[in-house]
């Protein structure tokens, strides 16, 4: 099975973070999942600039934005 697996950004400049989104991608085709992965990557890109402000102020949560991605 394939996963899709993205680094969320830092909230804190001065915090590492190892805060990762990871959804299965529920196939084990990897043209398929390669296919997925863009999509999914274009609908994380459309939503880190909706919310850019909001993930730049620390006011929303990872688990936030891997609610707004699912």
């Amino acid at each position: 099975m394939y996963n899709f697996r993205k680094r969320l950004p830092r909230w804190d400049p001065n915090h590492q973070t190892n805060s990762f989104l990871c959804l299965s991608l529920r196939t084990d085709l990897p043209l398929d999942a390669v296919k997925l992965c863009a999509a999914l990557l274009t609908v994380y890109e459309q939503i880190e600039t909706k919310y850019e402000g909001a993930l730049n102020n620390n006011t929303l949560p990872p688990t936030d934005v891997k609610v707004l991605m699912t």
